[in-house]
């Protein structure tokens, strides 16, 4: 399962088995192959909607995807057509992989409007290790 990570130029790599070797970047946790084609498939194939991934310890453990067909003239004109594997990337994609690697606990929600991006949605979450419960356990 190949990884990707965004680099400080903004620009998407592979990484190979060995993992990161970068320094300064070995607290971001690289993407796995599966969550970076889902985000890219999104991005060219859905025309109203939105994509929510949730983060747990910086590693995406859910995605929920919400697609809306909103029926209207010109819609009714247009079919169903498979969009191929884009050959070049999208234009927000590396903010977006960047804004999903900066969050450790929390969320992203890509909202799509006519086939565009209309927000980036990033809410995160800290954890607090100085307070305790009853019985020693985290609040």
């Amino acid at each position: 399962m190949a990884e990707f990570l965004v680099n400080d130029r903004n620009a998407v790599t592979e990484l190979g088995r060995g993992g990161s070797s970068m320094g300064k970047m070995s607290s971001i946790k690289p993407l796995s192959s599966q969550v970076f084609e889902i985000i890219e498939c999104f991005l060219y194939t859905v025309q109203y909607g939105q994509l929510i991934l949730a983060i747990q310890d910086g590693i995406v453990v859910k995605i929920e995807k919400i697609e809306k067909f909103i029926i209207s003239a010109k819609s009714r004109e247009a079919k169903c057509s498979k969009v191929d594997k884009p050959l070049k990337k999208h234009p927000l994609q590396t903010k977006i992989l960047t804004e999903l690697q900066s969050i450790r606990y929390g969320q992203l929600v890509i909202r799509l409007d006519n086939g565009q991006v209309e927000q980036i949605e990033k809410t995160e979450k800290r954890r607090v290790n100085e307070l305790e419960g009853l019985y020693g356990d985290g609040i």
